[in-house]
């Protein structure tokens, strides 16, 4: 079916372009710019991106930010998530991969991305950190210069540079607002018992204060956050005003896209919390567009999945429980179950990744990566590039995307 698709709208394109041809020579300037959308925006992504190159007029058609990109990604939406892992022990640690379904081997497999030669990224001998990825685009921080980001869309090869001199803090998000289609970056100042938020605006260029009703002085977990009712949300990570108290009573922090606006909420089973080591191991990820928080328990081996299942009211279930060291589906927790520093997760051995299509991804340091059904109870490993990235890798969760940057 796809094929005749196809077929049929590239032989639509050639008559049409037959019909229309003009004494001059020219083929192109008498289709209307709805149908050449139309007809493009039904082109795989490596002929989309040829595209481009046609001429001036479908150049500046594909390139449009507040039309064609948004269609594209719309017609783009229903394809699998995926997952993308930076290999640190390649040569500058800048390869780039990507997991995802191989159409040619009918099989999920590893795609390497090319990055061209002449990216800011690829400029220095101390390679950048993958921190975020966001509809498509990745952040990068330098490892020396903590003060210079990398912006990088991996389907359009776009980057921006980014530098401040907010100092001291940390990057809390990279998103994409929906109601301006503009990327922006959060970003938090901290001073004392203090801390003052800023976001970044990528077409100005510039950073903006954000202004609060009223003093927020918490901090976000340095992960990615999760993005559902036009908020972030994020595990708490402190509580500058409190710092003995764990702040279960603010478990969870969300940023309103719209206003800019701060607040808080518990996180399920926080009147039985009483660490602060404990929130080291919480995380949010979205399932069936439904706010998920998944807690790592130690030394039980074990990960509790709760379902916010009405927002408004804020009713948590417990909908899962993962027991990490049944044998039967993880054969590899007979191993992992001996090392004395996996009690608490000091190391960071395990790592929970994303839920993605009703499958936890996670990662077992030196075992690999995982990906367990929820609903079926099975577990299939997901074979790696190379094997020293069993060791040290950076995962992220991906999706491709042609929206711009700035």
């Amino acid at each position: 079916m796809a094929l005749e698709c196809f077929t049929w709208i590239t032989g639509l394109l050639g008559s049409l372009f037959l019909t229309i041809r003009v004494d001059d020579g020219e083929t192109f300037e008498c289709l209307p710019d709805c149908l050449i959308i139309d007809i493009l925006s039904r082109l795989p992504a490596h002929s989309f991106l040829r595209c481009r190159w046609v001429c001036r007029r479908w150049r500046a058609l594909v390139s449009s930010h507040d039309y064609f990109t948004t269609l594209h990604d719309d017609l783009s939406r229903a394809s699998r998530p995926m997952v993308l892992i930076q290999d640190h022990f390649a040569r500058n640690g800048r390869d780039l991969y990507v997991f995802g379904e191989n159409k040619k081997k009918k099989k999920a497999a590893f795609k390497k991305f090319h990055l061209r030669s002449e990216l800011m990224i690829n400029k220095y001998w101390e390679h950048p950190l993958l921190v975020y990825s966001c509809q498509g685009v990745l952040l990068f921080a330098s490892s020396s210069w903590q003060s210079t980001y990398y912006v990088f869309n991996p389907i359009t090869q776009e980057e921006v540079t980014i530098q401040h001199r907010l100092h001291p803090g940390f990057l809390c998000a990279l998103y994409f607002c929906p109601y301006t289609r503009q990327f922006r970056i959060l970003y938090v100042q901290v001073r004392g018992s203090f801390c003052q938020y800023f976001v970044y605006i990528f077409r100005t260029q510039t950073w903006r204060k954000i202004r609060s009703s009223s003093s927020f002085n918490f901090l976000p977990s340095g992960v990615n956050s999760a993005v559902v009712n036009g908020a972030l949300h994020w595990v708490m990570h402190h509580d500058l005003e409190r710092k003995n108290t764990p702040p279960c009573e603010n478990g969870i922090m969300v940023f309103r896209m719209d206003k800019e606006e701060f607040s808080a909420m518990p996180h399920p089973g926080s009147t039985v919390c009483n660490s602060k080591q404990a929130h080291r191991t919480m995380t949010l990820f979205l399932k069936d567009d439904c706010l998920s928080f998944c807690n790592l328990l130690f030394p039980e081996y074990a990960v509790d999945i709760w379902i916010l299942e009405d927002y408004e009211t804020r009713v948590w279930i417990k909908r899962y429980k993962v027991n990490l060291s049944d044998r039967r589906i993880f054969p590899f927790s007979s191993r992992f179950m001996e090392i004395p520093s996996l009690v608490d997760n000091k190391s960071g051995r395990i790592k929970l990744l994303n839920i993605q299509e009703g499958e936890l991804l996670f990662l077992v340091r030196n075992e690999g990566l995982f990906l367990y059904n929820l609903d079926h109870r099975t577990m299939k490993r997901i074979e790696l590039p190379r094997q020293e990235m069993k060791s040290y890798c950076t995962c992220r969760p991906y999706m491709k995307s042609f929206l711009a940057i700035a």
